[in-house]
């Protein structure tokens, strides 16, 4: 390693540290990404940990270069994975990371993410700063380090501020130190902002079990429409079941579905009088003993994005899927 910022951080993540480590590198080039990640790489494996990478396609590209081992393959214990892909959603990526973690439940884990890209849209970022907050509760006492990656010189000011406030560690001048601005409740309440109503959407209610045939095939009606290939229609199907049935085990009043095309996605809310007092239902895997959170975390687990807005008066959730037409299909 001929970065001496690389080296320093080398030195800066090793066994003194116990728990969950939690920290954000802000980085101001690639020569200063490369050399940090593949540092705090190297550094895990020489520890024995089981590292998990998950940065965008062609910061992957990038880093597969410098990390394979003689033999051409990746070292042992090391996975790649593109976020594009695996943290689209992040609430999804949250599930990932936590079966890595338990994958190995004998030794210390280390995961590089980079949940924020540059081209995340307005609705994204929210959802991203919140996956960032809610982490330290989630892994708190859990033997894993987790490293997070900004593009400083293309990313918004506030973007920075959020990683700065989400991390309690960051990286700075190649040494970790404590954040300053570290802040994730007031994050998680800025995050939980309403949520714009669509006056263009089309719109049924569902008022008790009778209603949840015909709002799947309204759903199902909407979704072709519009041109959801048909894997997509499956899953918009499952979205609007386990919403609306969600709504009617746990809340008195009925659940108003809502249906439109934002952009190149499909969006499918739910809006009703209950309350979500806890802010990681659905974002966990229950098991079998949660039937309501597992409907959420399936929602969660089959949509490119969810965003939840929760108050005294109800809550709204807003789940995105692609539009990827199928051949033949009318856009």
């Amino acid at each position: 390693m001929t970065d001496s910022k690389g080296e320093r951080m080398v030195r800066g993540t090793g066994n003194e540290h116990q728990g969950f480590v939690h920290s954000a590198l802000l980085y101001h080039s690639q020569r200063e990404f490369l050399d940090s990640v593949v540092a705090f790489v190297d550094d895990g494996l020489s520890m024995d940990e089981a590292v998990l990478v998950a940065v965008p396609g062609e910061n992957l590209e990038l880093l597969r270069g410098s990390l394979v081992g003689a033999g051409g393959g990746l070292p042992a214990g090391l996975q790649l994975a593109d976020s594009a892909d695996v943290a689209r959603n992040p609430t999804r990526f949250l599930a990932l990371e936590g079966s890595f973690a338990e994958e190995h439940p004998d030794r210390r884990v280390r995961i590089v993410s980079q949940v924020v890209w540059p081209g995340r849209t307005a609705a994204e970022i929210p959802a991203c700063l919140q996956h960032e907050a809610l982490l330290n509760g989630v892994f708190a006492g859990r033997q894993l380090t987790a490293l997070c990656l900004y593009d400083a010189g293309r990313l918004e000011d506030d973007v920075l501020a959020g990683a700065r406030a989400t991390h309690p560690l960051v990286w700075k001048c190649g040494a970790l130190q404590p954040s300053d601005e570290y802040a994730p409740d007031d994050i998680l309440a800025n995050c939980n902002q309403p949520l714009p109503v669509n006056p263009g959407a089309v719109t049924y209610t569902v008022r008790q079990s009778t209603d949840l045939r015909p709002a799947r095939s309204f759903a199902v009606n909407y979704g072709d429409w519009v041109g959801l290939s048909q894997d997509g229609i499956d899953d918009l199907q499952l979205i609007a079941t386990e919403l609306a049935t969600n709504s009617l085990m746990y809340t008195d009043g009925a659940c108003r579905l809502a249906f439109w095309r934002h952009d190149e996605h499909l969006v499918c809310e739910a809006r009703d009088s209950g309350r979500l007092d806890d802010p990681l239902v659905g974002r966990l895997d229950p098991g079998p003993t949660g039937p309501a959170s597992r409907g959420l975390f399936l929602v969660n687990a089959i949509s490119d994005l969810v965003r939840t807005h929760t108050a005294t008066t109800g809550t709204t959730i807003q789940a995105y899927l692609r539009l990827n037409p199928s051949p033949g299909q009318n856009g």
